[in-house]
């Protein structure tokens, strides 16, 4: 294999594990479970979500969404009520208490998120996700072929 991508994908995989450990950081920093705070930044964002929902956007298991969700709601951060048109669905809402976590939280972190983006001007950031979203793409494709 070529040394020169060998060491590439190495570097890569330290800047990513790097990303990932600043959001893990921040979550501890919160005296939070890294996926409770990932689920409060979500429901900043829509308050009407399904836990599917949240499935769909965290791209984690039903079940560790489900446990994280249930420990938020046994500390009173959120609430969960059935759909009406049906009852398989359940929509997870913020409680009062909840909101306020996730400004001093969630919203903290979409603060820095948005610090950080602007370091990059407009055409840097759309080479960054257009690269990044190639990369995914055919890493993923790559992954799909080994059995």
């Amino acid at each position: 294999m070529d040394n020169t991508v060998q060491n590439q994908i190495v570097q890569f995989n330290r800047l990513f594990k790097r990303y990932d450990d600043i959001y893990r950081r921040a979550a501890k920093n919160f005296d939070l479970p890294e996926l409770a705070l990932w689920i409060l930044y979500v429901l900043r964002e829509n308050n009407e979500c399904t836990q599917k929902d949240i499935v769909d956007q965290l791209l984690q298991s039903k079940q560790s969404i489900n446990s994280s969700i249930k420990m938020l709601e046994q500390d009173g951060y959120v609430k969960l009520e059935y759909s009406e048109k049906n009852r398989k669905n359940k929509y997870v809402h913020l409680t009062e208490k909840g909101a306020t976590l996730s400004v001093s939280t969630a919203n903290k972190i979409v603060e820095a998120e948005n610090r950080a983006f602007k370091a990059l001007d407009a055409t840097e950031l759309e080479t960054l996700l257009k690269l990044f979203e190639r990369l995914s793409t055919s890493l993923n494709n790559e992954m799909g072929k080994i059995k």
